[in-house]
């Protein structure tokens, strides 16, 4: 088991499937945060640092970080057990906090949908519904379509203001340090988590989502477009939908403070009474 920055690493089979996760131990309900395609728990780490004391869980799903490829069928509900069985290996029975990140923000809605007596309050952001979406820029869809991002810094530092827009344009020393956390993921645990998006749409059920939410988008995200963030929060309907003007799809890492405060103070407050979306815009990047 290893230590960084609070979070213990640690490792385990569930369900015959060999998982690394991370657990933060401390009070309250606990924050299991679904992370992007191909990426290893390390880059959440400035996010999780900003979060402070809170309890959180984090897992690589398998041919992620330190997560072996497994064969397993390609949908979210497969991972979504995965992620629940470690919620409660943990020792959390009763009810979580739930966020997801981009290609996590699908995961997160599933699991939001399918466990949704144990999800106390939902974040997503920098996502969409699915394979039903507005879509973002097509250079930067194409270039996500392959991990080479992951596997050559040189291709990310040419191609990360394309792939991820807001801070990534201009601040070269932001991609240098997003980089150095980067663990390539393997082939087939990637074309895995493609094939399982290119198969999902949360639209059908998105009205079902009973828990308190917050959408957070980025104005200036080339992969998924900040309309995708604003018929999400249309559709659940105890939402509240932030754009953050000037971020880019990373800006839960590139501005992890700002972000963190986002989410305390949403998972924080009450649980409102009444069902009442809105849509505002705050300062981001």
């Amino acid at each position: 088991m290893r230590e960084r920055a609070g979070l213990e690493t640690r490792e385990g089979s569930f369900d015959g499937v060999y998982l690394r996760f991370g657990h933060r131990p401390g009070p309250g309900r606990p924050l299991l945060l679904c992370n992007g395609i191909g990426a290893n728990l390390e880059l959440a780490l400035p996010l999780l640092q900003a979060l402070g004391r809170r309890p959180v869980i984090i897992v690589d799903v398998p041919g992620t970080g330190g997560s072996p490829s497994t064969f397993l069928r390609p949908h979210f509900k497969v991972y979504a057990r995965l992620l629940v069985s470690v919620v409660d290996h943990l020792g959390y029975g009763g009810q979580f906090d739930l966020a997801g990140v981009s290609w996590g923000g699908g995961l997160a809605q599933q699991i939001a949908f399918s466990q949704s007596a144990r999800v106390s309050h939902l974040v997503l952001m920098a996502t969409s519904p699915g394979v039903v979406m507005m879509p973002g820029q097509l250079n930067a869809l194409w270039r996500m379509a392959t991990p080479q991002r992951y596997l050559s810094r040189r291709y990310m530092a040419r191609h990360a203001g394309t792939l991820y827009g807001g801070a990534m344009r201009q601040r070269g020393e932001l991609m240098r340090q997003h980089a150095r956390l980067t663990q390539a993921p393997s082939v087939l645990g990637y074309t895995q988590q493609l094939a399982c998006i290119a198969q999902f749409s949360s639209l059908p059920w998105l009205h079902r989502i009973a828990c308190p939410s917050l959408i957070l988008s980025g104005d200036d995200d080339p992969l998924i477009h900040p309309l995708n963030a604003r018929l999400m929060g249309h559709l659940i309907p105890n939402s509240q939908t932030r754009i953050l003007p000037g971020a880019g799809h990373l800006f839960m890492v590139m501005q992890p403070r700002r972000t963190a405060a986002l989410i305390d103070d949403f998972l924080s407050a009450a649980r409102p009474e009444r069902s009442t979306p809105t849509i505002n815009n705050v300062r981001g990047e």
